[in-house]
């Protein structure tokens, strides 16, 4: 039986997400006019301050992290749930998500406060309500390629869509090509704006397998 306490997979998303993205906070993701299977309706608790492409964060380090689509390069435990979260998103069934949720020793950190049931919490982040959109957005992301955050240090991971870990003037032509797999122009040029970067859905996943995160925001 789990005791509750403090969360360390919710302060590891937190730091990742602060480096990989250059913003602390982490929330919901961008709206945009083009409302597609790629949008997810989540309001943000608050406004970022306005940036450009050239915001400081990640255009300004000296080594960007690694990018990969060769899944065989992962770690097996990462390999291993990345193909559990993959397998109940392509089940078509929300409450199939809960075995790879279990397969954590703590829940991973998707924004929720209080909330103890994720598979409600993932429905109620879906446009559709059999939360078959998450499902779909969550495919996407793994299909996407990964980069190797922090590696070597206890703040570690593998991080999908690799180019969350990239600043928008950062990204080659074959990159913005994935890049618009997920997201449209119009959500790219809202994100530019504010964060300079890709700021929609990420998921990461620890080098011992452990799903540290899916989360969106700036």
């Amino acid at each position: 039986m789990r005791t509750r306490g403090p969360d360390p997979r919710a302060a590891i998303a937190g730091i990742l997400l602060a480096l990989i993205s250059a913003a602390p906070a982490f929330a919901a993701a961008s709206s945009s006019p083009s409302n597609t299977v790629r949008t997810v309706p989540i309001q943000p608790p608050g406004q970022s301050a306005p940036q450009t492409e050239d915001a400081p964060g990640l255009a300004d380090m000296a080594d960007l992290p690694e990018v990969s689509k060769d899944i065989s390069a992962l770690p097996q435990p990462v390999q291993r749930m990345r193909e559990a979260i993959l397998e109940a998103a392509r089940s078509g069934d929300i409450s199939a998500m809960q075995v790879p949720i279990n397969q954590n020793e703590l829940p991973p950190a998707m924004g929720q406060e209080d909330e103890t049931d994720l598979v409600g919490y993932l429905r109620g982040l879906s446009g559709d309500e059999e939360g078959r959109e998450i499902l779909a957005i969550i495919i996407e992301l793994l299909e996407a390629g990964y980069a190797h955050v922090e590696p070597g240090s206890d703040r570690e991971a593998y991080v999908w869509p690799y180019f969350a870990a990239l600043p928008f003037d950062r990204l080659s032509p074959q990159q913005e090509v994935d890049l618009y797999q997920i997201i449209t122009p119009a959500d790219r040029a809202d994100m530019a704006a504010h964060a300079g970067q890709y700021t929609f859905f990420r998921l990461g996943i620890g080098p011992d397998g452990t799903w540290y995160f899916l989360l969106a925001g700036d």
